[in-house]
């Protein structure tokens, strides 16, 4: 986005005409697409409140798990959110600057990818002696490999637990798909909350509208559960061609959306284990 474009978008959001400020910024994509700092405003602008981070902190202070799982590690941004006394299992194939470094907490790093470190788990592996209160999946965004990681960590669940997945809310049709065509891409990762919702209603499942793409909280799970393995070409050949399209205009009809306010988020999580 040029200069003069921008200062007209804040000129708009200064004024509370968002609206306005959105569609010229949308303007401004569809002129050239590959403007990573501005899908990251036009993210803001659309789903303001705390972001995915924040959110990530939050949960580890509610929740003091005692075992926490994150797929996709890359600089430690999100490791670093982990409190003193959590145990954190870190997958990662090419984690970035010594990211165990930023946390707070015990960390194993595994430099591999998820599909290796499940199919053959290190045997001194914290995950080996308990089940994870708390993982985070935001490794390879495509779809398939999104629920592939569901799928392995699923059986590892302890009582309670919570699997956070993010980039669940795709914010252009460009950026949100499985091939990478843009610098700002959060994949087809979205697919897998109406995959979820569709297959499995036994599980708890809200997607917080946090910026920049979403985080959908899943609980109710099910260590037992072999329904997505046992239906697993047939979700593949049914999601493979899903457009984002609908999904971007209505996120709200598809993807069970929540309210970004920790109040909420705190009734609805009470509510869901309840159950």
């Amino acid at each position: 986005m040029d200069t003069q474009t921008m200062r007209s978008a804040r000129r708009f959001i200064a004024r509370g005409q968002f609206d306005e400020a959105e569609a010229l910024i949308g303007h401004a994509l569809v002129q050239e697409p590959n403007l990573p700092a501005t899908h990251v405003a036009l993210a803001k602008l659309r789903w303001p409140g705390m972001d995915y981070l924040e959110w990530l902190g939050w949960f580890h202070s509610v929740l003091s798990p005692g075992l926490y799982v994150e797929i996709g590690v890359e600089r430690g941004n999100s490791l670093a959110q982990a409190r003193p006394g959590t145990q954190v299992v870190g997958i990662d194939p090419a984690p970035q600057a010594q990211p165990q470094a930023r946390c707070a907490g015990p960390v194993q790093l595994f430099s591999q990818t998820s599909a290796e470190f499940f199919t053959a788990m290190p045997e001194n592996c914290y995950l080996q002696n308990r089940g994870f209160d708390l993982a985070f999946i935001d490794g390879d965004h495509r779809f398939e490999a999104v629920l592939a990681d569901f799928m392995a960590l699923e059986k590892w669940a302890a009582p309670e637990a919570v699997v956070l997945i993010h980039d669940t809310i795709p914010l252009t049709s460009a950026t949100s798909i499985s091939q990478r065509k843009t610098g700002f891409y959060s994949g087809d990762a979205w697919k897998i909350v109406p995959c979820l919702r569709s297959l499995r209603p036994d599980l708890h499942l809200v997607t917080l509208p946090a910026a920049p793409t979403g985080l959908t909280v899943v609980t109710g799970l099910n260590p037992a559960s072999r329904t997505l393995q046992e239906r697993l070409p047939s979700v593949r050949a049914a999601y493979a061609s899903l457009s984002s399209a609908h999904i971007v205009s209505m996120p709200a009809a598809f993807l069970a959306l929540g309210s970004n306010d920790r109040d909420w988020m705190s009734n609805w999580l009470r509510q869901a284990r309840a159950q």
